[in-house]
This record gives C-alpha cells, structure tokens and sequence, in this order.
C-alpha cells in the first residue's frame, strides 16, 4: 500500500473531520481540543435530564393527552373530574390559569415598575443595596415558607381564607425577586448613550424611560418573566397553604366557593393514589402542564421578537 493511500484512508479523514490532526501539533492545541470535549458532555449532562424527565412522562400520559378513548384527549381536557375522579382536569386546567393570570396581574408590574425606579430614579448606595441584598434572598427561599406565610399572613391574619384570592397573592410575592431581579440586569445593560440622545432630543425623563429603556431591555424582562412563571406553575406546596382544592372551578371571589384547583396539586394528589388508572391521568395532568408552559415560552418569546424589531 502506498503514502498515497494511507493519507486518504478512511480512518485519516476521519481524524481529520475531529480536529485530531490539529490538535497533537502541539499540548495547546491537545487541551484546546480536550477542553472542547468537556464543555460538550457538560452540555449533554445539562439537557438531557429534560429530555428524560420528558420520555418518562409522555411514555405514560400521552395517551391520557392525545388518546380518542373513553376519557382522554379533549374529554381528558375539559371535562371535570366524576365520581372516583374518573373524569377529566377541566377544574385543574382552569385553576392554574386563573391562577397565573391573577399572580401575573399583581407580581409583573410591580416587579417592572420597582425595578425601573430603583435603577433609573435612585443613586447607588444603602438602600439600593439592601433591596438588591433582599430581593436575592427572597428569590432563594423554599416555596413552603411562602405557603406558610401565605396562610398565616393572608388567611389567617387578613381574614381572606383559603381561595383563589390567597393562592394567587402567594404566587405573585414568589414571582416579584425574579422579575425584580432579571428586569434591573436587562435595564443596566441598555447603553447609557440611548437614554442620553432621547434626553438631548428633549424628550421626558418618563418618557425615555418608556419608549427607550423598557423597549431596549424588553428581552431580558420577558426572560425574567418567564423563569417566574415557570416557577410558579410548577409549585404545590403554596397551594395547599392557601388556595385549597376543588373538582369544580371558583364560583366567589372569597369563602369556600373560591377554592380552587390546580395542575400541580392535582399530579401531587393522583401520583400519591395507589390507583393505577389516577398514575395514568397524573403523568397526563404533567405532560399538560409541560405543555402550557412550552406555549407561553414560544408566545413570549414571539411578542419579544416582535418588540425589538421596533427598537429605536
């Protein structure tokens, strides 16, 4: 066999394709090239328990999501749930909405609008750091303590009971440190030159922080959005604290009517069930969930798009 075509071999090319040949030229060129490899099994370490968690669930609920038997698919969806809670997760489904909505109404803008006077209308010093300082604590805390709190301070202290009013409060003080947070990174990083060229042009300190800052930092407030919500779509604990449960969906704003369900406390009590076929409609309720929040991520992500093509 010749030079010739040892060079061309297969296995030649093939080193060549992995960056081999380069790569023993020289020990920088070798750990440049081992480093490379590290980073991409970190990578696959970090997504694929996603991926695993996501097998696990639809293996088992996707027939609860998008079967056409008795009970699953749309009746799966929007039909309540029956004697031995045979029926669907309408109560639950709903709930989480309502839920999100109501947290969202309260949490966002005043996360928004806190971290926009804190980091356009303060000077550094004291007490934008003992903010910044809390506001990480907070975003650290277990979410049973804020169900405790919930409980203690909104149902049992301020009267209001458990309900839709005390569960959507509860998620809403869990959503503002994340925000807060996300949102003064997103401000800080808009180039100080825009807002001074809108002041120049005469326009309001108000008004350059509207149509300027906000609109420059928009991406990185629906971030921070987002990992709030996700967040909070996920958890249980506050829930039983504060906002109850119910195979129906809320009737009144306070008193036992306005207890209401949600999906995580639904997967928590069906997966607790020794019933095979409630196992089923808990990885079902999870694959739904899953889904909920991949919507809200792409819709999100859309109206961002959407905004910062309009940038000044």
């Amino acid at each position: 066999m010749t030079t010739q075509s040892i060079s061309e071999s297969p296995l030649r090319k093939i080193y060549g394709r992995l960056g081999l040949k380069d790569a023993v030229k020289s020990r920088r060129h070798l750990s440049d090239y081992l480093f490379k490899i590290i980073l991409g099994m970190a990578i696959i370490i970090i997504v694929s328990p996603f991926f695993f968690v996501l097998f696990q669930v639809a293996s088992i609920g996707f027939e609860q999501v998008f079967g056409t038997g008795p009970g699953q698919g749309i009746e799966f969806l929007f039909t309540f749930p029956g004697a031995g809670l045979e029926g669907g997760i309408r109560n639950a489904f709903v709930g989480t909405v309502e839920l999100i909505l109501l947290a969202s109404a309260v949490g966002i803008p005043l996360s928004v609008f806190g971290a926009v006077y804190i980091n356009e209308y303060t000077q550094p010093g004291k007490l934008r750091a003992i903010i910044e300082f809390t506001s990480d604590v907070l975003a650290g805390i277990p979410s049973i303590v804020f169900g405790a709190f919930g409980f203690a301070f909104l149902v049992d202290y301020l009267h209001i009971g458990m309900g839709i009013v005390a569960g959507s409060l509860t998620l809403a003080f869990m959503m503002i440190p994340t925000v807060l947070r996300t949102t003064q990174e997103a401000l800080r990083a808009v180039p100080m030159s825009l807002r001074e060229a809108s002041l120049a042009l005469g326009a309001t300190k108000w008004s350059t922080t509207w149509n300027v800052t906000l609109r420059s930092a928009f991406p990185g407030v629906i971030t921070g959005i987002l990992l709030a919500i996700g967040r909070v779509m996920g958890e249980t604990a506050p829930l039983i604290f504060t906002a109850g449960n119910s195979l129906s969906v809320p009737t009144e704003i306070t008193g036992p009517g306005s207890w209401v369900a949600s999906m995580p406390y639904t997967i928590w009590a069906y997966i607790s069930d020794p019933r095979q076929y409630l196992q089923e409609k808990a990885h079902g309720t999870a694959l739904a969930l899953m889904m909920m929040v991949l919507a809200i991520d792409v819709i999100a992500n859309l109206i961002s798009r959407k905004v910062t093509r309009r940038l000044v």
